[in-house]
């Protein structure tokens, strides 16, 4: 037995050095020049794919006056959730409510879906927004992006209209100072009073 442990040890050593040695030339073949690399059509494209992730790293969604990122206001639900930035209903709802609630996904906030309208209120903090206003953001960072604001309700309601979409406003909730609740709201949404 013995005998046919040592077998098996030479026998990988002698695999290994010959996995690990360094050929002979052939004697016909060229030799590249020193300072010359030559590439290989794989080389090419893992580089290619480097350098495209670094030149063009995806793109963060935003909220803007349609929506956040491809979730845009007045989608169906099937098309809100083929957008991959949302979650399927969060529980407690029943199917003959009127709207379902989703979280999105990755943000801590959520979206109203509509049976009437579809998506119709999307909230936001102010990691998603380019300006930095949304919850988190300040009540002084708000007034300062948006000159147009109206109070609603108490004086610590805000809304506005969006810039570019009329069908959407802006509505703003904020506590000492601090903006507690942003939303995208559609005209239309029955989702809250």
């Amino acid at each position: 037995m013995n005998r046919s442990l040592v077998l098996v040890a030479v026998t990988a050593a002698l695999a290994l050095a010959a996995c690990t040695s360094t050929p002979t030339p052939d004697n016909n073949a060229t030799s590249t020049p020193t300072g010359t690399s030559t590439s290989t059509p794989q080389a090419t494209v893992v580089t290619e794919v480097v350098t495209q992730t670094v030149t063009n790293p995806p793109v963060k969604p935003v909220i803007d006056s349609f929506g956040y990122g491809g979730l845009k206001l007045g989608m169906t639900l099937q098309q809100a959730l083929d957008t991959k930035l949302i979650g399927p209903a969060r529980p407690g709802g029943q199917p003959s409510d009127v709207c379902t609630t989703h979280d999105i996904l990755g943000t801590g906030q959520w979206v109203s879906v509509s049976k009437r309208i579809g998506v119709a209120n999307i909230y936001f903090s102010a990691d998603m927004t380019a300006d930095g206003v949304g919850v988190g953001g300040t009540e002084a960072a708000l007034k300062a992006k948006y000159t147009n604001l109206t109070q609603r309700h108490m004086s610590t309601n805000w809304t506005t209209r969006t810039p570019e979409n009329p069908s959407a406003w802006f509505d703003f909730t904020s506590k000492d100072g601090k903006l507690i609740q942003a939303l995208l709201r559609h005209v239309d949404q029955d989702c809250h009073s």
